[in-house]
């Protein structure tokens, strides 16, 4: 019974682990058909995309002008408008996604924060827990709110950033069931343990529905805004300028 218990401790305080890696359901831009080599940039007055391989290294948008490693491109008032157009298309998207990824952020932690008050070892207990659990988050939303920059277009490093914070609670967790399970095991109390093995699984399928749905439902919210990614990428192939080299600009790639 003994064995049983403390691998359902540590089985547990995996789930918790994995737990952003499905909340985070927030926009992946290959899911869209589009593809990008850039870094992106938000700034006050324009856009810099920046790529560390490959030239151009470095292009700037701002208000129809468009730069290319520094040097001032010539255009037309028609890519004029195509360009101030992209810009206020790109600066549009961003409040819809950040508000996707905080959303994720908040079904991560509330999840966590479920199985922390579930197995806390008292009301005081579960109450610090929650609250750091909570203070953690908002953090994290922080960091998400006051980014101006969008690496890769990916969302590798907010899923890296999650699962870190995470994976420093877990042992937290992990400690508390443990110590039921112990308790539980040495005083040879079977009802106990098979309440304690029933309220584990109990609240690992249901953080696991929770996550699922409310996932899913962010999901359709991201891919929505599949269409104006899209629409970054046809816009390129609309601009009549073209780079020293005779090229088109290649920012987006739409497949």
């Amino acid at each position: 019974m003994k064995a049983t218990l403390l691998a359902l401790a540590l089985a547990l305080g995996a789930a918790v682990s994995a737990v952003p890696a499905p909340a985070l359901a927030h926009i992946h831009i290959g899911d869209c058909g589009v593809h990008s080599d850039y870094s992106l940039a938000i700034k006050p007055d324009r856009l810099v995309f920046t790529r560390s391989r490959g030239t151009p290294s470095e292009v700037v948008i701002a208000d129809g002008t468009l730069r290319i490693d520094g040097s001032l491109v010539a255009t037309n008032s028609a890519d004029e408008r195509r360009l101030r157009d992209a810009e206020r298309d790109v600066r549009s998207l961003v409040p819809e996604v950040k508000a996707i990824a905080r959303e994720a952020i908040a079904i991560a932690f509330s999840a966590v924060g479920q199985v922390a008050a579930a197995f806390a070892s008292d009301g005081d207990a579960a109450r610090a827990s929650a609250e750091r659990i909570a203070r953690v988050g908002r953090e994290i939303d922080r960091k998400i709110a006051d980014t101006e920059s969008f690496q890769h277009w990916q969302d590798a490093d907010l899923d890296r950033l999650v699962e870190s914070t995470v994976e420093t609670l877990v042992p937290e967790i992990v400690g508390n069931v443990t110590a039921q399970a112990l308790k539980v095991a040495f005083t040879g109390d079977e009802a106990a343990a098979a309440e304690l093995e029933a309220r584990a699984a109990g609240i690992e399928k249901s953080v696991d529905r929770a996550v699922a749905k409310q996932s899913a439902e962010l999901e359709g919210r991201a891919l929505a805004l599949c269409p104006r990614l899209r629409a970054l990428g046809e816009m390129e192939s609309d601009l009549e300028l073209r780079l020293a080299d005779g090229s088109r600009l290649d920012l987006v790639r739409v497949y």
